[in-house]
C-alpha cells in the first residue's frame, strides 16, 4: 500500500512538473515572439538576397536600430527602419543610380532597407567579411572605425555593445523564425539558443516591477 501511495505521489509530481514546463515553455514562446518580431519580411529578404546578406543579420540590425519602426527618427536625424542618415543616402543614391531621394523616402521600409542592406555589404567589403568591424562601422561610422584602428575595444562603449547586441539579437532571430529568413541548417546548429538561453533573454526584456 505504501508503495502504491509513494508511485502515486511520484507520477502526480512528475504531471505537475510537466505542466509547469509545458506552461514556462509556452510562455516563453509566446513572449520571445511578442518582444522581437519580424516584420518587412519580403523587403528584408529580397535586400540580402541582391546583396548576399544573411536575412538574420539584417532582421537584427532593423530590431537594434528601429524595434522595427518604420517612422522612429533618432536625435541625430537617422530616419526609418535601418537608421539611414539623410546625406548618407544622398551619397548611396549616386552609387545605386537614383537621381532624385528625398528625405521622407526613407520612411518608406522598402527604400530604407535597400539603403541599409547595400550600405552594410559596402561595409563588409571594406573589411573582408568582418562582422564586427561592419556593425561597428554602421554604427559609429567608418572613419571611428578606422581611427580605432580597426580595433573594437577602442571604440566608444556605445559601439561596443551595438556590436555585442546585435550579434546576440542575431541569434535570437535565427531560433525564433529559421524558416523565415531562410536559415541554414549550418547556421542554425551553430547559433540557436537553447531554451534557457532563451528564457534568460525574455525575461531580461520583461520590466523589472513586472518579475514577481
Amino acid at each position: 500500500m505504501n508503495f502504491i501511495k509513494k508511485r502515486n505521489i511520484i507520477i502526480a509530481l512528475s504531471a505537475v512538473f510537466i505542466i509547469l514546463f509545458l506552461g514556462i515553455w509556452v510562455s516563453v514562446e509566446y513572449l520571445s515572439h511578442r518582444f522581437y518580431p519580424l516584420g518587412y519580411l519580403e523587403e528584408i529578404k529580397d535586400n540580402s538576397a541582391k546583396y548576399s546578406l544573411e536575412p538574420s543579420q539584417v532582421a537584427a540590425i532593423i530590431y537594434e536600430e528601429s524595434k522595427f519602426d518604420p517612422d522612429v527618427v533618432s536625435s541625430q536625424d537617422a530616419i526609418g527602419l535601418m537608421q539611414i542618415l539623410p546625406d548618407t543616402a544622398n551619397l548611396l543614391a549616386k552609387e545605386l543610380g537614383i537621381d532624385r531621394l528625398l528625405r521622407d523616402d526613407l520612411f518608406i521600409p522598402d527604400v530604407n532597407i535597400r539603403f541599409g542592406t547595400y550600405y552594410y555589404r559596402e561595409l563588409l567589403d571594406k573589411y573582408n567579411g568582418e562582422q564586427d568591424l561592419a556593425l561597428a562601422a554602421y554604427n559609429a561610422g567608418f572613419g571611428a572605425v578606422d581611427k580605432a584602428e580597426r580595433k573594437i575595444d577602442k571604440l566608444p562603449k556605445e559601439t561596443q555593445e551595438f556590436v555585442k547586441r546585435t550579434k546576440k539579437t542575431e541569434r535570437v532571430y535565427i531560433t525564433l523564425y529559421p524558416e523565415e529568413l531562410q536559415v541554414s541548417p549550418e547556421n542554425l546548429a551553430k547559433n540557436k539558443l537553447n531554451f534557457f538561453e532563451l528564457l534568460s533573454v525574455v525575461y531580461k526584456k520583461i520590466p523589472i516591477k513586472n518579475r514577481k
